[in-house]
């Protein structure tokens, strides 16, 4: 008697992977930086080419939101309402140009709200095993990635982290307490976090791996130099919260995390040059 085999259940990860199915859940929150640092680290091609969709998306609304915002402070200062308080627009022309602000908003609101239904939309089709296209999102990184070039390659960027990392620290605790000055310090901290913070730890590592250590057995060190901050920053939050008054252990560890990969970066660099000129 012959039994007919049971049908294969679905293979979901045979020709996909996880990070190609979570990069776009990633990428609601963290926009530009989540679904570009995972479009930088993959090496699957499923995964690349939803990190790639889920960038030219966040690019697309953050090209949206530097129109709209950028149209609100021109608007503000043409017509009397910013910084400058000089008002040279005809009402008129005034009048229309608030319209036409208001209509942008509309839309930028509308755009934001959406990412969420889209980013939703496109992991159940990677779940799938298709790699969905957002709609009216510009193809912005297969058009120019090839024609961005970055001169010293990596080491360039972290370079650049030891060098305004502190600038943003003392820009934070001791430049002049003027609104523009505490705006602008507090966007570099925001910066300094979440966007250039893991570009260096993502440089370090693409770095580390591709033109310096290649051997297996040499790529922990690489882990040291972010493990150690981040050691060295939970026990500043222990100490914070144990030994201090503060009211905020959070952003004392957090400081600390800071300062730590700032002397850890510019070990990088030292180990590197070092190695390079053997």
């Amino acid at each position: 008697m012959s039994t007919t085999p049971p049908t294969p259940g679905p293979k979901l990860l045979d020709e996909r992977s996880l990070s190609g199915i979570f990069v776009h859940f990633l990428a609601i929150p963290t926009g530009i930086v989540g679904a570009g640092l995972l479009y930088l680290l993959a090496t699957d091609e499923f995964t690349k080419r939803n990190a790639r969709n889920a960038l030219d998306w966040h690019l697309t609304v953050l090209l949206l939101t530097a129109i709209s915002f950028g149209s609100l402070f021109t608007y503000a200062e043409l017509t009397g309402q910013g910084i400058t308080d000089v008002s040279v627009l005809p009402s008129s022309v005034s009048t229309v140009a608030g319209i036409a602000i208001s209509g942008l908003f509309t839309l930028w609101f509308a755009v934001t709200v959406w990412t969420f239904a889209v980013g939703l939309i496109a992991m159940v089709k990677a779940i799938f095993g298709t790699a969905w296209r957002y709609p009216f999102s510009l193809a912005l990184v297969e058009r120019f990635e090839s024609h961005v070039t970055l001169p010293g390659g990596w080491p360039l960027i972290i370079f650049g982290y030891v060098v305004l990392s502190p600038l943003v620290i003392w820009a934070v605790f001791f430049a002049s307490t003027t609104d523009i000055v505490s705006i602008l310090s507090a966007f570099g901290l925001v910066g300094l976090i979440l966007v250039l913070t893991p570009l260096t730890v993502v440089g370090m590592y693409l770095h580390s791996k591709g033109d310096w250590l290649q051997g297996d057995a040499q790529q922990p060190s690489v882990l040291v130099h972010v493990g150690v901050p981040i050691l060295v920053a939970a026990i500043g939050y222990a100490v914070s919260l144990g030994f201090t008054q503060s009211i905020y252990p959070q952003g004392d560890a957090m400081y600390v995390f800071l300062a730590t990969f700032w002397i850890s970066t510019i070990v990088y660099l030292i180990r590197w040059r070092m190695s390079a000129s053997k």
